[in-house]
């Protein structure tokens, strides 16, 4: 029935969870800011509490910042502008949603709105892929892609 003396095994100590990270383009970086600092702007001018986010209460002017952080370290890894991908985590992305909120009760200019919320729905559609991070002093960024394929390697691409 008993056995005296048995002990259990050690569970086996599970990988850290990896948050989920979304790759952005500088172009994507710069309509998330026209966003945030618009959403930013109709807060205050009708006098609501400033926006704090995450459990550091920092503002929307230290989000941006921490944003081109990330911008200047995904530069170092991809100098090509137009290849630079700096990564967004999921909890990030309710950032956007709070400021297409903001912008819509405070009547915001329609263009921005339209804007932020084909942005929103762009980062919702990329949440399906994941993506290696790397950790560069502390910063987040994705690991360089490899530039050329050696000749004579058969490659398979495949999205999602």
């Amino acid at each position: 029935m008993f056995r005296r003396n048995q002990t259990d095994p050690a569970p086996t100590p599970s990988a850290p969870e990896q948050p989920e990270t979304i790759a952005i383009g500088l172009d994507e970086l710069a309509a998330l800011e026209r966003a945030l600092l618009e959403a930013d702007r109709l807060r205050r001018s009708w006098h609501e509490s400033p926006p704090y986010y995450g459990p550091e209460l920092i503002t929307v002017h230290d989000v941006i910042a921490m944003f081109y952080q990330r911008a200047g370290a995904a530069s170092a890894v991809q100098p090509d502008r137009e290849r630079a991908r700096l990564p967004l985590y999921r909890h990030e992305i309710t950032w956007l949603a709070d400021a297409i909120r903001m912008m819509e009760r405070h009547w915001a200019r329609d263009g921005l709105i339209s804007d932020a919320r084909q942005l929103h729905n762009r980062f919702n559609a990329l949440l399906g892929r994941t993506r290696a991070v790397t950790h560069m002093g502390g910063t987040a960024v994705f690991t360089p892609e490899p530039a050329q394929i050696p000749e004579g390697v058969i490659v398979t691409w495949r999205e999602g």
